[in-house]
């Protein structure tokens, strides 16, 4: 858990690029906003992070929030558009190869 902030930028200026990037994305609510990242906040701090690939966590969990079940996909998959890093969204169990960039992965939560 995390909200976003400056300190993203800092992890990525000093370390950067990431490789994999294992994001917050759910169970979100703008009171909870400086513990838990909104989709939009989570690809800006994939670009901050410099990520080469986003894997997203925290969604289609448990419910803690308002939101339905697959907004933290839907949202974020539409934010990660045109982004340097690829979203990865592999079905529970799939494997993921990171350094595969022709790997692809359907929006399996429509």
């Amino acid at each position: 858990d995390s909200g976003y902030g400056p300190h993203f930028k800092a992890i990525g200026d000093e370390f950067g690029p990431v490789d994999l990037a294992i994001m917050e994305n759910g169970q979100y609510d703008q009171d909870w906003k400086y513990i838990h990242m909104m989709p939009d906040e989570t690809a800006q701090a994939a670009d901050d992070l410099r990520a080469r690939a986003v894997l997203p966590g925290h969604a289609g969990r448990f419910v803690l929030a308002k939101h339905s079940w697959d907004e933290p996909y839907q949202r974020l998959a539409a934010a990660s558009e045109g982004r340097a890093w690829r979203l990865l969204t592999p079905v529970q169990g799939e494997p993921v190869w990171v350094a595969d960039k022709t790997q692809s992965f359907n929006a399996w939560w429509r």
